[in-house]
């Protein structure tokens, strides 16, 4: 879109773009537009007003979960029957609609027995508030990465050919 790019985190996660932010400029006193999605952690902006910045918040985008409708794939029977190998999770309110969708305990039981891979930390917690166990987080927080990292957890449970 022709945007410059001053400063990029080392790593893909609230904190990180804080501290990149407070690494290349004097925050104390700087006017920070930060559009958002209206259901993401508000960490930026705490810790940047915390440091002395004046930040306006501003909802970019709404993150809307959809109730399923007829001829859609019955998750509710996919997983218990094992035809659903990975459950992906990119971010905590994907988390949040998927439980929010089954119920808190059905979600839990239903991914008890499945591989749930989680694209960070971030994710992943907000996955063990609801008792998912994630299986595979990358150490960089993209979505190829989560690919890669999915591949290599199930290149690892193969068994050896005998």
């Amino acid at each position: 879109y022709g945007l410059k790019v001053d400063v990029t985190p080392a790593e893909f996660r609230a904190e990180a773009v804080v501290e990149a932010i407070s690494g290349a400029v004097e925050v104390q006193g700087l006017r920070v537009l930060l559009p958002r999605a209206d259901v993401g952690r508000e960490i930026i902006a705490e810790e940047l007003r915390e440091r002395g910045a004046d930040v306006t918040e501003v909802v970019a985008y709404r993150t809307v979960a959809e109730p399923e409708r007829e001829g859609e794939l019955d998750i509710y029977r996919m997983l218990p029957e094992r035809r659903i190998d990975v459950v992906t999770f990119t971010s905590p309110s994907a988390v949040r609609s998927f439980v929010q969708t089954l119920g808190a305990e059905p979600a839990s039981d239903l991914l008890h027995a499945t591989v749930v891979a989680c694209i960070g930390p971030v994710t992943a917690d907000a996955a063990a508030r609801f008792n998912i166990q994630t299986k595979v987080v990358p150490t960089q927080y993209t979505v190829p990465a989560l690919v890669e990292a999915i591949v290599e957890y199930f290149q690892k449970e193969q068994p050896e050919p005998s």
